[in-house]
């Protein structure tokens, strides 16, 4: 395959990968980037990589069989830059199997991730993994800006920032994880220590083509990884659908699989019902609930959308309290529902208890 006009690529089963160009220069962080027909967006998103204080670092963008031309607007930023390395999916797998690929291949102490169409500040890097390395932590997150594409505005943060940080928790995770709200903590971009991902033998969950993100985290609290959140946002987060517009980022984004997400997440709990407490696995059970609602909300939608009356009414006659939630969404919507104060509560709760451990433990000291 001719991938770039002045750079060789190395054939493998599944994919092409372009050389390391400096193998033995020392890499504090490795930047993944997966991307899918996201030429628009791509190249914001390399050069703030690119960009940050912290220059010790690799970038690997990982192309999932683009029909656009990402791929060779890859191979221009790599004949730019040689801290970018490339790889190609053959056929379309998915961000989970791309980020897989991707690690396999990293060399920094640290990997974040950074979705095509987010970009991240410029001292991201330098700043995170420094609190990261003085907690002693497995992985840091921070509190996110929230971008609307079609107004091209910054519409506000996550939850309210500030100079604080609180360790994050299972517990956390799982109360602060509502899939049913615009934001919540299982959308968080980590910053893992390598070395604990591969020790852990963590991977992306490859049958998840959306909620990947949250499974990941799941999966790094599951195997006792110690987790800071940091509550100032460095990271620029693209709203799938806007909060001012009302409109969606990507014309042919894809239907949120609720009905996969479900059965993802109920085998999940039945692997770890064993180490889970009674609390988390409740917890579990009630995102499992929420998520086939979700999907059974979505059909309903879309036969009504089709005018599918038929289809909408057999719908609710099999769920009839499909129009109960259905009226709770709406009102979310329209009413405008605070998803940022109930992300707030689970952090403030955490920076309580964070430094109750603080306290008690300097006290013992």
């Amino acid at each position: 395959m001719k991938a770039f006009p002045a750079i060789n690529v190395r054939e493998e089963t599944e994919f092409w990968i372009s050389p390391c160009f400096a193998p033995n220069d020392p890499v504090r962080a490795t930047v993944v980037i997966p991307t899918f027909c996201a030429r628009a967006t791509l190249p914001r998103a390399i050069q703030s990589a690119l960009n940050q204080t912290m220059q010790d670092i690799e970038v690997i963008v990982i192309d999932d069989a683009s029909t656009d031309s990402s791929w060779h607007l890859i191979g221009q930023m790599i004949a730019r830059d040689r801290r970018i390395r490339g790889i190609r999916n053959k056929r379309n797998c998915g961000k989970s199997t791309s980020m897989n690929r991707a690690i396999a291949v990293a060399r920094g102490r640290w990997l974040a991730v950074l979705d095509a169409d987010d970009w991240y500040h410029s001292d991201r890097l330098r700043s995170l993994t420094e609190i990261a390395e003085a907690r002693r932590v497995d992985m840091v997150a921070d509190n996110q800006f929230l971008y609307d594409a079609k107004a091209e505005a910054i519409v506000g943060t996550a939850w309210p920032p500030s100079e604080t940080n609180w360790n994050l928790t299972l517990d956390d995770l799982l109360i602060g994880s509502d899939a049913s709200w615009s934001f919540n903590l299982g959308m968080l971009k980590p910053i893992q220590r390598l070395e604990f991902i591969r020790r852990a033998s963590l991977t992306y969950e490859e049958r998840a083509r959306q909620g990947e993100d949250f499974i990941n985290l799941l999966q790094f609290c599951l195997a006792r990884g110690s987790a800071v959140v940091v509550d100032t946002p460095y990271y620029y987060y693209t709203q799938p659908v806007g909060t001012i517009s009302r409109q969606p980022s990507c014309e042919n984004r894809a239907r949120y699989d609720f009905a996969e997400m479900c059965n993802i997440n109920q085998r999940y709990l039945t692997a770890a019902r064993p180490i889970l407490t009674p609390a988390q696995t409740a917890f579990l059970e009630r995102r499992c609930d929420l998520l086939k609602s979700l999907e059974y909300f979505h059909q309903f939608k879309e036969c009504l959308a089709t005018f599918d009356v038929t289809g909408a009414m057999a719908r609710v006659m099999r769920h009839p309290s499909l129009l109960g939630f259905a009226l709770e969404r709406i009102c979310a919507r329209y009413f405008k529902r605070a998803d940022a104060g109930k992300v707030e509560r689970v952090a403030s709760h955490a920076r309580y208890r964070t430094a109750q451990c603080a306290h008690y433990g300097a006290s013992s000291d």
